[in-house]
Parts: structure tokens; sequence; C-alpha cells
């Protein structure tokens, strides 16, 4: 059996970053602490955790604190369910999710039923193909992902797709594209990209231009409000999710390059695959929220 309080100083030292934090956190010593992560260590009969700054967990760490964490998750929806007049301690429920859907159908989605159950929400913020990770790691408890297939352990539900739109300024447009959208034109004109991790920019030139993957100059800013107002600001053009670049376009901000052409991307939500009350109302209000903004024929 495993002594869960070792496993809460496990989660602790990671989630802090270090055994110092952690222990202000816990209340306890320092050495305390290393005494709880050296007994787990010696019982799982492994290292759980890199000494390093921050302090990051092994592979068998990150096994461990999935586990730790769906125990968790279990016992406080257990908890308040026993004690429904007295909830104590709210529950944090972690959710990885895409910059693009955060900033657009996601929240309205959520919010309503964090603040109906006093739920406090962890988001937290990656590329739609790398979200996935966090789930599986035990960083969140359910994810919004490309990924369609689950993963061990896991469940995966589709939610809808995202259509990007090719898009830039008219001003921008004038300067770079006078000619026409062409090989040699976007191989010279500036694009705007969320992430090193994003790909779909590449995907997009290849399939419609046959460029490679480093034929193009691009600006990196990695704020889904960042990005769209560099576009706006004239810095380049770049692929803006339907949600945000319709109105944009309708308004005569932003000019469509590509009309008729886009990429879309299909979205999934996976979750721990336990039976849990909180993940199965997140996804029917999740579900909900994507049949009225995200396409629903899969690709």
């Amino acid at each position: 059996m495993l002594d869960y309080t070792n496993l809460k100083a496990l989660a602790a030292v990671v989630e802090a970053g270090g055994f110092e934090r952690a222990a202000k956190v816990l209340c306890i010593t320092q050495s305390a602490v290393s005494q709880r992560i050296r007994q787990l260590e010696e019982r799982i009969g492994q290292s759980l955790l890199i000494r390093s700054v921050p302090v990051t967990p092994t592979p068998a760490g990150k096994r461990l604190l999935r586990h730790y964490r769906q125990v968790a998750l279990l016992e406080s929806e257990l908890g308040s369910e026993l004690n429904a007049e007295d909830p104590g301690k709210p529950t944090q429920i972690a959710i990885a999710v895409n910059a693009d859907s955060l900033a657009t159908w996601f929240l309205p989605a959520l919010s309503p039923l964090f603040a109906r159950y006093g739920w406090l929400m962890k988001l937290i913020v990656d590329d739609e193909s790398y979200t996935h990770n966090l789930l599986k790691n035990g960083d969140a408890v359910g994810c919004v992902t490309t990924t369609a297939e689950p993963m061990a352990g896991c469940s995966s539900e589709f939610l809808g797709v995202m259509h990007y739109r090719c898009v830039a300024t008219r001003e921008f447009v004038e300067r770079f594209f006078a000619d026409g959208l062409t090989s040699e034109a976007l191989s010279q004109a500036p694009a705007v990209i969320f992430s090193t991790k994003d790909r779909l920019h590449e995907r997009f030139l290849s399939s419609y231009f046959s460029m490679p993957a480093n034929g193009f100059y691009q600006h990196t800013v990695p704020s889904s409000e960042g990005f769209l107002d560099a576009i706006v600001q004239h810095l380049g053009y770049g692929l803006v999710g339907h949600l945000q670049a319709d109105k944009l376009i309708a308004a005569g901000t932003l000019v469509d390059l590509c009309p008729g052409l886009g990429m879309d991307v299909a979205l999934y939500w996976q979750h721990w695959n336990i039976k849990a009350k909180h993940t199965t109302i997140i996804y029917r209000a999740l579900a909900a929220a994507a049949r009225q903004s995200l396409g629903q024929q899969q690709i």
C-alpha cells in the first residue's frame, strides 16, 4: 500500500518547484519533506524526482502523481457529497487547453459551471497537438486536443472542428501580395505564428503552395490575443480560427487571402477514465458549447 501522506509531499514538491516551498505549503520542515520523499522512493524502488531547478518528476514520479491526483479528485467529490452543507476546501480542477479555444468558446462553456459548483479552475495552455501530454503526465484531469485516439486509462470524445482562415490587413496585402498570393511572395512576407510548436502554418503552406517548412519568415507571438493583434497591426499574415476571423473579415479589418481554402483542425476532449462526476459534467458543458461554435462534421 502507498502512503498518501508521502504522495501528497511528492505532489507538493512538484507543484511548488522545490522542497523549501513545498515545506511551507505543507506547514512542515524541509527535512520532513525530504524524509517523506525518501520513504516513497524506497517503497517504490526508483528515483521519483529530478533534483533540478525547478524540481521535476521522473517517469515513475509522473505515474505516481497521476494516480494521486485521480484519487484526490474522487476523494474531493466524495467529501462534497457527504458534507453537502459544509463542502470545505474548493475542488481545483486542472485542464489543458489550446490558446484559440481559450480565447473564444472555452471559458463561456465552463465559467457558469465552475461558479455554480464553487470549483477552482487551473488552466494550462499549450498547443493543441501537445495538450494530451499534460493529461498523460497527470498534470491535468482533461484536455482539449487534436489527438483522437484515447490514451491508456483515458476516454476521448469528439468536440468539433475549428476552421482556420489565412488573413491579413489590406495594407499588408498591398505591400506584400500586390501581385497575388504566390509561393515567391509568401517566402518574403512575414507570417505570424503562435509558438515554435505550432505546425499549422507550415502545413498550410505545404498543402497549398508546396513550400518547405523553413521557407518563410515569421514573428512568434505566444498569446492568442497578441497573435491576432499582431496581424491587425500589419506585422504579418496568419491563420486565424473562424470564431475570430469571420467577424474581422465582415468588419473589413482583415481580408481572407485564400477564400474557400483554409485548414480544418478537429478537437477532442480527453479525460481520465474514472467515475468522477466532475469530468462528466465538464464534458457535457464543453460538448454543448462546441455544438454551437465548432463545425460538427468529423474530418
